[in-house]
């Protein structure tokens, strides 16, 4: 008697319909068996495994075991076609290597015959078997598409919108601190970080991927977008948390377009030194002011501090020149800019290295959580999983994939020169006191805080710091060690944390 082994499927553990079930297919192939004289070795089971890839557990096992077991192994019986493969390409690999193991692949409620039309015959099931498969994940497809433009949102409801009726709607319990996130940071006046604290201390943890995602999403502005259904954005047919003028103030600050700045700025352009440098006695923020003179006003630097005894004060062009020269005296040299050239290409190398590291990583993610969705598809299609159950995980899919893709989007290496930039920037950093005397307020003032992050106290015609920039150092001190330079990854806006 010949030997031979069964292969059986189902889309999920819990398929009953008869004739279908693991138990059915089993009992069907084993009569088949003994009805053509083949004696049954062993039995493979595959539960809850789509038949789109041939990448199946038990199916993988088989193959494995048959090349091991060639010579004991005739036959392999299944139920169907459409249990061994629903894609027509796996369907004549799958045929091709069970024939260089001289194995017949015999189907119990198929036709096997050996002639040139039993041959087309078995193909065409295969065919069907993929045409089947396709229609009903277009039909599902189709329909998801016609809700989407519709306006519908139909996965997984964001922070601030619960899902409800088919379509999301306000959540009473978080809404207001989307709403608040999107106004604090509207403003300008706050950086990711400190908007964190602020909404920690109102009950809403979050973090700054999350922070970024929520600042971009274009579901708060009431627009859907998914490039695959539709090239422009879909508004939708529910109520929107954020205002257009709000939502695009807030892009506009997440792509540079608008400055994010601090609280104590922009009251006056006239003075930029003011709450930078502080006195020289009590070591206080100056502020700036005009004085009364006998036929003009003069502008001056004060001490504001009520309980200072000196009362300091300069005039300004007096300190705005020393300034400038200060920062002719620190202004890097050439040799440590070509330092600078050097370590920066090295750690951008590096980076970029990390960097392509992780992004293969989360393409491998992404590969993994869409097949995922494709079997959860086939679930759906053989009647296996409710409609409920099918939403639900749908929804945490999706929203798995979204994150996927908006991270994978994050590693996209825009096409830069890097020794054009590096070079446009060492040019810039060695005419820092040009620059600074003939930029604007903003430019100016963060150009301060870019070279002395903790302020300047001006001292005896001369100034102190407790903290500079690497690169700024006085000409007459050691120069920086290698390891004191700033990695790239330190250059970055004032809108991220």
């Amino acid at each position: 008697m010949s030997n031979a082994i069964i292969y059986t499927r189902v889309s999920t553990k819990n398929q009953a319909e008869e004739g279908y079930s693991l138990a059915g297919q089993e009992k069907d192939c084993k009569v088949f068996a003994e009805v053509n004289g083949y004696k049954v070795s062993k039995v493979f089971v595959e539960k809850g495994e789509s038949a789109k890839t041939q990448d199946r557990t038990e199916l993988q096992n088989l193959m494995k075991f048959c090349i091991a077991n060639k010579k004991n192994i005739d036959a392999i019986i299944i139920w169907k076609i459409d249990r061994l493969t629903r894609d027509i390409k796996d369907f004549y690999k799958l045929q091709e290597f069970f024939a260089k193991l001289n194995i017949k692949v015999l189907f119990a409620r198929e036709n096997n015959g050996d002639s040139a039309t039993d041959k087309l015959t078995r193909n065409l099931m295969g065919v069907l078997a993929q045409y089947e498969n396709d229609q009903k994940s277009e039909r599902v497809t189709n329909g998801m598409k016609t809700a989407f433009l519709q306006g519908h949102w139909m996965w997984k409801a964001p922070i601030g919108y619960i899902m409800k009726n088919g379509n999301i709607e306000p959540d009473p319990k978080t809404a207001h601190h989307i709403k608040k996130i999107f106004k604090l940071f509207a403003t300008g006046l706050y950086q990711q970080v400190q908007i964190i604290k602020i909404m920690a201390d109102d009950g809403l943890k979050i973090n700054t991927n999350m922070l970024c995602r929520m600042l971009k999403n274009p579901l708060y502005n009431g627009y859907m977008y998914k490039k695959e259904w539709s090239e422009e954005p879909i508004r939708g047919i529910f109520e929107p948390l954020i205002s257009e003028d709000e939502f695009k103030k807030v892009q506009d600050i997440l792509m540079g377009r608008r400055p994010l700045i601090t609280a104590y700025k922009r009251n006056n352009p006239e003075f930029p030194l003011r709450q930078f440098i502080t006195c020289p006695h009590c070591n206080q923020p100056l502020t700036g002011s005009k004085s009364k003179g006998r036929k003009e006003k003069y502008p001056y630097y004060h001490c504001h501090n009520k309980d200072c005894s000196i009362h300091f004060r300069i005039r300004k062009e007096r300190l705005e020149e020393m300034f400038v020269e200060y920062l002719n005296y620190i202004k890097p040299e050439q040799n440590l800019l070509n330092l600078f050239e050097a370590t920066v290409k090295d750690i951008y190398n590096e980076k970029l290295s990390v960097r392509l590291n992780s992004q293969k990583r989360v393409q491998d993610k992404l590969i993994e959580l869409k097949n995922k969705k494709s079997k959860l598809i086939d679930f759906r299609i053989d009647g296996t999983i409710s409609e409920e159950d099918y939403k639900f995980k749908t929804e945490q899919l999706a929203e798995e994939i979204q994150e996927q893709e908006f991270r994978l989007r994050e590693f996209e290496v825009h096409d830069e020169d890097l020794s054009k930039c590096l070079k446009y920037a060492c040019r810039a950093i060695s005419n820092i006191d040009t620059l600074w005397e003939n930029g604007d307020l903003d430019l100016k003032q963060r150009l301060q805080r870019l070279i002395f992050p903790k302020g300047l106290m001006y001292f005896s015609d001369d100034f102190r710091t407790a903290e500079i920039s690497s690169l700024f150092i006085k000409k007459d001190t050691l120069k920086v060690s290698y390891n004191q330079m700033v990695p790239p990854s330190e250059f970055e806006s004032l809108s991220t944390p």
